[in-house]
């Protein structure tokens, strides 16, 4: 995470790791994180919500890296949306839930840590975590000042 961050960036950190942490899939090596995604992006579930990315790459930061982030690598898409991007993930951030994170960063590009990032987020966790883990999420969310307003999702 970031040097500063805002009370609506904290918030939700803080939700993430009550509700996120020790739940979904663990990497040991980058490879078997970039198959998950490889997967992922080219289901038929993700093509229906956002037929515009077509690829993501997974990439570790330096060691002292104490957190993950996400860049994009065009604007080709539709309103200059990315089309593909990089998940750069921290030494301890091999996990589904950062993972997840950073890739709802790359399907709501310039938006931060809003409600349309947390609806991005919410259906990758839903489909790809589980029903209990996007029900907690939600929930957490929910009792938010920043995020009282958030929907289930994109997409059914």
């Amino acid at each position: 995470m970031p040097g500063r961050v805002s009370e609506r960036q904290a918030g939700l950190y803080r939700v993430e790791h009550e509700t996120l942490d020790g739940r979904g899939r663990r990497w040991g090596r980058v490879p078997e994180a970039q198959r998950y995604l490889d997967e992922l992006v080219s289901s038929a579930w993700f093509f229906d919500r956002w037929p515009h990315f077509v690829r993501v790459r997974v990439e570790r930061r330096g060691r002292g890296a104490s957190w993950s982030t996400c860049e994009f690598l065009d604007a080709g898409g539709p309103g200059g949306r990315p089309t593909e991007g990089v998940v750069l993930v921290a030494p301890a951030g091999l996990t589904e839930p950062v993972v997840l994170h950073e890739l709802a960063h790359l399907l709501s590009p310039g938006v931060g840590h809003d409600v349309a990032f947390a609806e991005t987020f919410l259906s990758l966790v839903r489909h790809q975590m589980g029903f209990f883990a996007f029900a907690e999420l939600f929930q957490g969310l929910r009792r938010l000042d920043g995020f009282r307003t958030v929907r289930e999702g994109i997409g059914g």
